[in-house]
């Protein structure tokens, strides 16, 4: 079997999480998402969707949880696609599996393959918050800047950058 490591490409990105079996665990995409309603916009973000509405089953916030909150919020949008859409449309390295992190899962990277990391940020990312597939209420959902590792609420409404993941 192959012997995974934190920060190795495989599975159509770059290793953040490995579990106890060192057989399984989760990829950050290498790029971010382009959102294409700006294509020439630096901040290239999306809005989460679904603003004044609660999203059942879109809750969790561990490292699992990722995919269900994603299934859950496909049909959110406010003006465009949402970013759980585009993660989950996504076809990347020949993968079509993509999803939007739950919020532990999107600090994992930061802590992993982002500036938190032991190797510095080997997964690319920029100094922005990114969204997590986890509800907060009905107006918020989590976020994580990429430039601290701050863990935070915002508002639905607000646009940030995607990096969409997958398991293997």
């Amino acid at each position: 079997p192959i012997e995974y490591l934190i920060g190795m490409e495989a599975g159509g990105g770059i290793v953040f999480y490995i579990d106890e079996t060192g057989q399984h665990g989760l990829v950050a995409a290498q790029e971010d998402l382009l959102e294409s309603n700006y294509p020439n916009w630096f901040f290239n973000a999306y809005q989460w969707g679904c603003f004044g509405t609660n999203v059942f089953g879109a809750d969790g916030i561990n490292i699992g949880t990722g995919y269900a909150n994603t299934i859950n919020i496909l049909g959110c949008t406010h003006y465009s696609v949402s970013p759980a859409q585009a993660a989950f449309d996504a076809e990347i390295n020949g993968f079509t599996d993509w999803y939007l992190p739950s919020r532990d899962e999107l600090a994992e990277m930061y802590n992993t393959i982002g500036n938190g990391g032991s190797e510095g940020n080997i997964g690319g990312f920029q100094n922005f918050p990114y969204w997590s597939s986890s509800e907060y209420s009905d107006t918020e959902a989590w976020c994580v800047t990429f430039l601290t590792g701050h863990v935070f609420r915002i508002s639905k409404g607000n646009q940030h950058r995607v990096r969409p993941i997958r398991s293997f």
